[in-house]
């Protein structure tokens, strides 16, 4: 087995991209099963219409969820794009990514069921804080490792500061849960709209 594993220095990284988009696809789908579907007490459209409108806001933490998820596989692709060789090291760091995003809809499904209940929060938090940290170890490696054909200096600069503001921001909001749990999904999906938006108008990695 060691030495099966050593041998992933010269893993071809489409298997990698392949393997990965599955995993990111399946985490989208799964996302739609934290939408809780309305219970009500017999078939009445009047109550049906009421219990869907109650349950607007419980559609905040999907959105967050499947923004972030988005955007995690917008640059984690335009990340490997620039990706000249895959080392162990990478692989294993991009399984953490892996496995954190997998997670995601778990905790998603608990806020949306429970709301903004502080412990369902505080897993909520907990989990992108992790996510946000396993992206930027992805993308240290891959730049402290020089494995990318990158040569704009200005542009790495920026990435990595825009990689460190949800690492720094999410446990932050994570902590804030604690006092005013309501507060920090705002800030949540303030943040996963910060990084979304903008990823959609330029090229480059900006994590989540």
């Amino acid at each position: 087995m060691a030495s099966e594993i050593g041998n992933t220095a010269g893993m071809n990284k489409a298997r990698v991209e392949s393997f990965s988009d599955g995993v990111f696809a399946f985490a989208i789908t799964l996302l739609v099963l934290s939408i809780p579907v309305p219970d009500i007490k017999s078939a009445d459209d009047q109550l049906l219409t009421t219990a869907l409108l109650r349950a607007i806001p419980q559609l905040i933490p999907y959105v967050t969820s499947f923004a972030t998820i988005g955007i995690i596989w917008l640059n984690h692709h335009s990340m490997f794009h620039e990706v000249e060789k895959v080392k162990h090291t990478t692989l294993t760091l991009n399984l953490l990514l892996l496995l954190v995003v997998a997670f995601l809809p778990y905790p998603t499904s608990v806020v949306g069921r429970y709301g903004a209940l502080r412990s369902a929060v505080v897993l909520y938090g907990a989990t992108f804080t992790a996510a946000g940290l396993a992206f930027s170890a992805l993308w240290f490696d891959i730049r402290r490792n020089r494995l990318s054909r990158e040569r704009d200096h200005a542009r790495i600069r920026s990435t990595t500061i825009r990689n460190l503001i949800g690492p720094v921001i999410y446990p932050l909001a994570t902590a804030l849960a604690f006092l005013a749990p309501r507060t920090s999904l705002g800030i949540f999906f303030g943040l996963a709209a910060f990084y979304f938006l903008p990823g959609l108008k330029r090229r480059g990695n900006d994590g989540p």
